[in-house]
């Protein structure tokens, strides 16, 4: 983890987590109010306009999580260890569109990228290449897919899928599955879906994946 991020960390982790704050304390966002999602807040502190930090039940990752998203209970698990599934929806009321989420993390699984990329592919029905960004942490291999459904009892069809894999550089063996779909909320409302906007807004939150670093666990012998 750089300077950078330790220092947004710092600044963003409060002694008292939301959890045991008073909900009447606290923001007035889905994030907050939703008690399955508030288990998951570090702080009640913006990190930036519209966006908190969440961190995972087995402290592997944080991430900057949009003040209307709220985690699905019944689909949201981990095992204690080194597997974690977290998986929310975000509704912006405005353009009436819905962000649904799967961020699935793993540690110590010794996956050669060529498999965990594999993987992705089939889950999401995807042949094609993976733009890659390199970081100083971490390695994000993002694609995208459209899909428009032939359904004449809706008027809004355009579906947007984002998918990928993000590989630690600094911690052994951990990585991040993830994929964000993107559509329009209600059907009988007036809907705006911008596929650059939908495109950034998703790609915003998969870059603001941190690993959370265990020093007897960086680079020696990967």
């Amino acid at each position: 983890m750089n300077d950078k991020q330790n220092s947004k960390e710092d600044n963003n982790t409060e002694a008292v987590k939301p959890i045991d704050i008073d909900p009447k304390d606290l923001p007035k966002v889905p994030a907050f109010q939703d008690k399955a999602t508030r288990e998951y807040m570090a702080s009640t502190k913006e990190v930036e306009p519209g966006y908190y930090l969440l961190e995972s039940k087995l402290k592997g990752f944080t991430i900057e999580f949009p003040m209307n998203g709220k985690i699905i209970q019944r689909l949201t698990e981990n095992n204690g260890e080194d597997y974690e599934t977290i998986i929310f929806e975000s509704y912006n009321k405005k353009t009436n569109t819905s962000i649904t989420s799967d961020i699935s993390y793993f540690h110590n699984k010794d996956y050669t990228l060529e498999t965990v990329i594999d993987s992705v592919k089939g889950k999401n029905g995807y042949k094609g290449d993976f733009n890659k960004t390199r970081k100083p942490e971490k390695e994000i291999y993002f694609a995208y897919k459209k899909t428009v459904f032939n359904n004449p009892d809706r008027k809004y069809n355009d579906f947007y899928m984002y998918f990928g894999y993000i590989k630690s550089t600094e911690v052994k063996h951990s990585g991040i599955e993830f994929s964000f779909s993107v559509n329009c909320n209600d059907d009988k409302k007036p809907c705006t879906l911008n596929e650059k906007k939908a495109k950034k807004e998703a790609y915003k939150i998969i870059d603001s994946i941190t690993f959370n670093v265990n020093k007897k666990e960086q680079k020696d012998g990967k």
